[in-house]
């Protein structure tokens, strides 16, 4: 029993090594402003697709990922946001962020995709209704897991026309899991019954376990492995 205590806190602390390491790309917004929109691949660890995290990679260009049609009735994912820009009756935008916009009945999903393992804890997305956003009847956020090939919903929330726009939604998992590549973390904009007006900035990070955790368990695993020797 001790063996397999001991040998199960080695493994979440090289876990956590692994993801402080990753930290830097566990960002939307950062990712694009070192990538830009103009590569959207299945080997990118960030993409923009089209009604789920298999669907049709939106197609790439210089300043966005989008759905060749119609601009505002469909998915599309950019281009960047900063304070002050898009202004209108919901604006203007008051972070860095990226432009989003779900297709009438098609969800614009940004897909977090690892290549290599890292531990997370869940999803946090900051947004608000920008431009003419509350016009509409917002826009409802839904964040799904894939582990393993089994995906599971892990949250859903609205955030409506007509009221106070700028927010956070996080969706938490119940305990930390380990990502490997073919595993994703993805975020679904949904159109909330109408795409009208759906004029939304967003960012994205995955949460990875506290620093704090690392630190606190660090010692306790050297002891155990020393125990073990």
């Amino acid at each position: 029993m001790m063996k397999t205590r001991v040998c199960s806190v080695a493994v979440v602390v090289l876990g956590l090594v692994d993801a402080s390491a990753d930290a830097a790309t566990l960002n939307l917004r950062q990712w694009v402003d070192v990538n830009g929109f103009s590569n959207n691949s299945a080997s990118n660890e960030w993409q923009g697709r089209i009604g789920s995290a298999t669907g049709t990679l939106m197609t790439a260009s210089s300043t966005s990922w989008t759905t060749p049609a119609v601009q505002f009735s469909v998915p599309l994912i950019g281009p960047l946001t900063s304070p002050g820009s898009d202004n209108g009756a919901a604006g203007p935008a008051t972070f860095d962020g990226l432009w989003v916009h779900p297709g009438s009945g098609v969800d614009a999903v940004v897909v977090f995709a690892p290549q290599a393992a890292v531990d997370v804890t869940g999803l946090s997305v900051h947004h608000e209704l920008i431009a003419n956003g509350l016009s509409g009847n917002g826009v409802r956020f839904l964040a799904y897991l894939t582990l393993s090939g089994v995906t599971t919903q892990i949250g859903s929330s609205v955030a409506f026309g007509g009221t106070s726009t700028d927010g956070f939604s996080d969706f938490t998992l119940p305990n930390a899991v380990t990502l490997n590549p073919g595993d994703t973390l993805a975020l679904h904009v949904n159109d909330n019954g109408s795409y009208l007006f759906d004029h939304v900035n967003f960012d994205v990070t995955v949460t990875i376990p506290a620093p704090g955790l690392l630190a606190a368990a660090a010692p306790l695993g050297l002891i155990g492995l020393r125990r073990r020797r």
